[in-house]
């Protein structure tokens, strides 16, 4: 502890300059290039240690607890035993898995197995001939035997003094680009025939949507059954369709359902409680309407009584409700909708696709204007840019400042409690920044997802695919560019570095800055095997179940919809094991010791959601691995990223 702090004088401006530093450079992170062998051991040590916890609590927990990690497949309903599950995971092939989930799960986990064989090949490759070269081709004068003493940075590149071996990094970036590339076209391959093979199943054939389009922007005068019929019929080169509706508003229609559901759930609720026991005994439950007690069977029975009355008598009068922009047309085949498709999208005014579910619509986004549309869309991605320009500064804030040592710097009077609480001193020092982290990145894809409807995106499954494409930005800009770039100017700013010398350095200081975090970096794919660990033990569903299952007298209903699968969140999985590739790419040749970890994390990745997959969720619209796409898309942008630094780097 300094002697200011002892004294309680007032910071000095060096110690002001290092708060400001702290929070707004990379500061934290830059330190990490020092991190030994043994230090990165610890920390891995500490996550295996974590994650077999989590793994305990799922394998004793699971047999008696079906309603938490066995909710979609039920064939493990009835198992007591403790590994029961390994063998049915073992076998399930993806033949196995297209007949008992769906395409989007299936392409799913390719990825997971996609990024395992490729993080294998690559950290067999660099941990077998890019890690000896660069340690051998240096200064290693002060290199000793003592595992504590041995920096990461002595197997990187930063550590060569032998420019000559420069040549082999060069190959080993184009033998990663060709393998990575083999890959990718091998999965196109499979992509294709997967989609073909879908198209040509049953469970395709038979949705009502195979063989729908929906029409959307129609003009007044098409706003109706007959005036978009004889419109269609006169533009699909003789395709005719079987059926075509407009979409109508329906008024006040969804409020009154909305109102029933909440009633019947009322009563639901009242005659759980009421029943319960010896209810012969028990007084008949009341409730206070308009400043009465009256007899709550009696009211709710009434009031859904009431309610259905009118629901019937508003879905008489549907023909009255006012006609929407939108349309939908059917035809007697998926090859009659997809022809007519084709031939009506080139032609005016209206906008034609194949029809989503009708669940997966966004109504108020599917009726937008187009030139709001865009204005908004504009809006958007302006939103986006700020926030992944300014987002990670409020954390990074909170998480310097979460430091004990900087909460005595800032507030003196302090020293005294972390003195005498040192358990409470490390625990807090252990635990304040992590769940931060935590807290702002369960955050993010929430506030994505608003900006994407609030874009006008007119379906939730094309929200998803904007949430991957935002999330996997803010990653890349956030964590890699703006905080990197804007911490060698404020650094610049504080070493009092002339404007015309800060931007002459300003290309040479940012990639230094991001050759010191290649430790950091591994330490970070290196954590995210606990993420999957995590999700093995389903501790916040278990938790909720538990709670509400002892605490509540749950109704038949609230019981199925506490249990029920949840759907599958795709984006921000798909978007962080996006991210580690991507970084383990960008590290892959100057520090190759990122890719065993990736390795890692992808294996444990792909057996715990091919399990959490199987047992535990299910997709809420299947859209035949649309999302896949995008994945791939970014995994090649990825490449691109890592020879970009790569040239960086030995220019």
């Amino acid at each position: 502890m300094s002697a200011a702090l002892r004294n309680g004088s007032v910071p000095s401006q060096d110690t002001l300059q290092k708060i400001i530093a702290g929070i707004f450079t990379d500061d934290a992170q830059t330190k990490q290039q020092y991190l030994s062998i043994i230090g990165l051991l610890y920390q891995v040590g500490i996550n295996v240690g974590i994650g077999a916890g989590a793994f305990l609590v799922f394998v004793f927990l699971r047999p008696k607890n079906q309603r938490v990690y066995g909710r979609r497949y039920k064939a493990l309903q009835n198992d007591e035993g403790l590994f029961e599950w390994v063998a049915p995971l073992w076998r399930a092939d993806e033949r196995f898995l297209l007949d008992t989930v769906d395409l989007d799960s299936v392409f799913f986990l390719r990825f997971m197995k996609l990024g395992m064989w490729l993080m294998g090949i690559f950290g067999f490759l660099g941990m077998c001939i890019i890690v000896p070269v660069n340690f051998s081709n240096g200064n290693n004068e002060n290199v000793t035997g003592n595992l504590k003493e041995f920096a990461l940075l002595w197997i990187t590149l930063y550590h060569i003094t032998n420019l000559n071996v420069f040549a082999l990094h060069v190959v080993a970036a184009y033998v990663f680009t060709a393998i990575f590339f083999y890959f990718i076209v091998r999965e196109y391959k499979h992509y294709a025939r997967a989609k073909q093979d879908y198209f040509a199943s049953p469970q395709y054939l038979r949705k009502l949507q195979s063989r729908t389009i929906m029409v959307s922007r129609l003009p007044p005068d098409l706003q109706s059954d007959n005036a978009l019929h004889s419109f269609i019929a006169s533009r699909s080169s003789g395709t005719m369709p079987t059926q075509v509706s407009i979409a109508r508003k329906i008024g006040e229609l969804q409020e009154l359902v909305d109102k029933h559901e909440q009633s019947v759930r009322k009563l639901e609720q009242v005659l759980s409680k009421y029943l319960a026991g010896d209810y012969q005994s028990k007084p008949r439950p009341k409730i206070k309407v308009a400043g009465a007690q009256v007899d709550a069977i009696e009211h709710y029975t009434l009031e859904i009584e009431s309610l259905e009355s009118t629901i019937n008598q508003a879905r008489l009068e549907t023909e009255t409700f006012k006609a929407t922009s939108i349309g939908f047309v059917s035809y007697a085949s998926p090859q009659m909708a997809h022809d007519a498709l084709r031939s009506l999208k080139s032609v005016g005014p209206a906008m034609v696709s194949m029809a989503p579910h009708p669940k997966d619509i966004i109504w108020s986004n599917a009726q937008m204007p187009k030139s709001k549309r865009l204005s908004r869309l504009w809006m958007a991605r302006l939103i986006s840019v700020v926030i992944c320009f300014i987002a990670f500064w409020p954390v990074a804030a909170l998480t310097f400042i979460g430091s004990a040592v900087n909460i005595q710097i800032l507030w003196r009077n302090t020293t005294d409690f972390f003195t005498r609480h040192n358990t409470l001193t490390t625990i807090w020092q252990n635990t304040f920044s992590p769940l931060i982290l935590a807290l702002y990145y369960i955050m993010m894809p929430h506030i994505f997802r608003a900006i994407s409807r609030y874009q006008g995106i007119s379906t939730h499954t094309a929200v998803e695919r904007s949430v991957l494409k935002n999330m996997y930005v803010f990653y890349f800009l956030s964590n890699l560019i703006v905080f990197t770039l804007i911490g060698v100017i404020v650094n610049a700013v504080l070493d009092k570095t002339s404007f015309k010398e800060t931007m002459s350095d300003l290309a040479h200081n940012f990639v230094q800055s991001l050759n010191q975090k290649a430790q950091f970096w591994t330490a970070y794919v290196s954590l995210k095997m606990l993420n999957a660990m995590l999700e093995f033990a389903q501790l916040i569903s278990l938790s909720l179940i538990f709670i509400k299952r002892y605490t509540r007298n749950l109704t038949p209903r609230e019981l199925r919809d506490l249990t029920k699968p949840p759907d599958f969140d795709y984006s921000p999985v798909y978007s962080l094991y996006l991210w580690v590739f991507t970084i383990s790419m960008f590290y892959s040749v100057y520090s190759p010791i990122a890719l065993p970890f990736a390795f890692l994390d992808y294996v444990l990745a792909y057996w715990v959601y091919k399990y959490a997959i199987m047992y535990v969720y299910q997709t809420r619209h299947d859209t035949a691995g649309a999302m896949w796409r995008n994945v791939i898309d970014r995994m090649i942008a990825s490449m691109v990223i890592f020879q970009v630094y790569l040239i960086c780097c030995l220019k």
